[in-house]
């Protein structure tokens, strides 16, 4: 890991330090089409973080982010360009903010607001975080309202639950425009990990994000385990973050032009997206978590239908001529299995946390 500490020039006009110090971690593998876009989004808070920490969690150092982050228009002498080239997952590169901050000049602030490249926040959306925190002491993690990114009137999400089979739940329609529908709901099971405000022992005290999931399923994770540790999640709807959801459409590649994402239909997906790509992953996250969070008893059950559902899935996929998505089923299962140890640290990390019954 190395740090380096930049000065890009004027604050930005009508910001102003939050009252509760808050550290925002940026995560980016290396410059994406997003990332300028975020970080100018976050110098437009009417309340600034304290501190901005960019991780750099690709495989090699990438020379152009420090442009980016001093072009970005952020307050002189608070932010922080970060490496963590061995990071697996978007916690694995907060974990290493978190650990560089405490070296940095009046170490870490008490809460650390977690972003991805492609989530560019709304002007008064930490202002907003900042003042439902306040307000309510025992909140651990806080989250944001998720709108598209190239339609940014729709809603991804304004909390998750889950359904009875463990699979994540937002309750939004594909393509709901938000006419503040969702906007009553404050305490939920779970918010996604982007945009959320964490107060940093809370981080501590769980470890983070699970270290085998992300970038599908950790913010859900996060917040289970801040719930049975003791400690309220809310959801903030007057916090608004656009999210691409690049990792979900299949947009990470390195040669992403910005101009091919486009959304000509204004649905809020990018023409050139295919979820596609993500499938495996995500249908891998889900069966890990549940592996987590199955009672101990039960989890040789849980395996042997894993294997079994898998089997059956791909039959399906093959009967609808979908062999892409057949091959996914099958390799899902075997990386959710393949790993035990994961699954007993994680179910360890749960269990010494716990605090509720």
């Amino acid at each position: 890991m190395t740090a380096s500490t930049l000065h890009p020039g004027a604050p930005a006009t009508g910001s102003v330090p939050a009252a509760a110090p808050v550290t925002a971690v940026v995560v980016a593998r290396g410059v994406t089409p997003f990332l300028a876009t975020t970080l100018r989004a976050v110098a437009a808070q009417t309340r600034a973080p304290a501190r901005v920490l960019l991780v750099d969690a690709g495989d090699r150092p990438d020379p152009g982010l420090a442009a980016v982050l001093r072009d970005a228009g952020l307050p002189a002498g608070t932010t922080t360009l970060l490496t963590a080239p061995g990071a697996r997952s978007f916690g694995d590169a907060v974990r290493t903010a978190v650990a560089a901050e405490a070296d940095l000049p009046g170490g870490g602030a008490p809460w650390l607001w977690l972003l991805h490249d492609d989530a560019a926040p709304d002007p008064a959306a930490l202002a907003e975080l900042v003042r439902a925190v306040q307000a309510a002491p025992s909140v651990g993690v806080a989250g944001v309202k998720q709108r598209t990114w190239t339609a940014p009137a729709r809603l991804l999400e304004v909390g998750v639950r889950t359904s009875r089979s463990g699979r994540r739940m937002t309750d939004v329609e594909p393509g709901e425009v938000d006419q503040g529908q969702h906007d009553g709901r404050e305490d939920v099971l779970g918010v996604g990990v982007v945009g959320a405000l964490v107060r940093r022992d809370v981080w501590q005290e769980l470890g983070g994000t699970d270290p085998a999931l992300g970038p599908f399923g950790d913010g859900l994770d996060l917040s289970r385990r801040a719930r049975l540790a003791g400690h309220r999640v809310l959801v903030v709807p007057s916090a608004v973050v656009r999210h691409a959801q690049a990792g979900y459409h299949g947009l990470r590649d390195p040669g992403t032009d910005p101009a091919s994402i486009v959304d000509l239909d204004a649905d809020g997906e990018p023409d050139g997206a295919d979820p596609r790509r993500s499938y495996a992953a995500r249908r891998a996250a889900l069966l890990h978590q549940r592996l987590v969070w199955a009672p101990l008893p039960l989890v040789p059950f849980v395996a042997v239908m894993t294997v079994l559902a898998g089997l059956v899935r791909v039959l399906v996929r093959v009967a609808t001529k979908e062999p892409g998505l057949a091959a996914a089923e099958l390799t899902a299962p075997l990386r959710a299995l393949g790993r035990p140890a994961a699954v007993a640290r994680a179910r360890a990390r749960a269990r010494r946390t716990r605090r509720v019954p």
